[in-house]
């Protein structure tokens, strides 16, 4: 790695998943999130991580099954996991006028943001890829960038969320929409094999 730039690529899954969700396309789901971490790389870089954030379905048995073949598939290709939770809570809800059952993503943008900093000021990077559209984030980069002002920020907008998060492009200006076309050419194989060839995972059926 010597003279090449370190880049890590922190991925904020469920901002990710509901964005490609949205384009309707099924089988783009079923992404190698190292492929696309890799696919944004420039010249003289080298991948030093790749950081997928996420909390499990659990109350859903069929997405529960097919998010942790999604994460076997992602360990298998050497990403790093890390877990957040879903917190149940009453809320009134406007469409059957009556309090109803809401869960809530907690502890997946603080971990996030967390491990960003801690990251940069044990110098595991020169330059960081944050992928999301969530102005949570802002914060942290805004402090990344306070305290180590050497390195490179760089915000990948998940495909069709740059409008929606222009704060963060106020204060990262490398700026990139990951599109369509770029999540095609990063697909998993259908079948997931470890070095003995045992199967870690395989594609669920709702994403051929």
């Amino acid at each position: 790695m010597e003279n090449q730039r370190r880049v890590a690529v922190y991925v904020d899954g469920f901002n990710l998943y509901h964005a490609i969700d949205e384009l309707n396309v099924p089988k783009l789901k079923w992404l190698n999130l190292d492929a696309l971490a890799r696919s944004l790389l420039r010249p003289q870089e080298t991948l030093v991580k790749c950081h997928y954030f996420t909390s499990i379905v659990d109350w859903n048995p069929k997405k529960e099954a097919n998010h942790r073949a999604y994460i076997a598939a992602q360990r298998a290709q050497g990403v790093t996991i890390t877990y957040g939770t879903f917190k149940t809570s009453k809320k009134h809800c406007a469409q059957f006028s009556r309090q109803c059952l809401f869960r809530e993503e907690k502890r997946t943008d603080v971990a996030l943001g967390v491990q960003i900093v801690a990251d940069a000021l044990t110098d595991v990077f020169d330059r960081l890829i944050l992928v999301t559209a969530d102005t949570d984030q802002i914060p942290s980069v805004s402090l990344v960038h306070k305290l180590r002002p050497n390195i490179q920020l760089t915000w990948a907008a998940p495909p069709n969320r740059m409008r929606n998060a222009r704060e963060i492009g106020k204060i990262v200006k490398d700026r990139i929409e990951i599109k369509a076309g770029r999540l095609a050419a990063c697909r998993l194989p259908q079948v997931i094999q470890d070095h003995q060839q045992k199967v870690i995972a395989r594609i669920p059926p709702a994403y051929l």
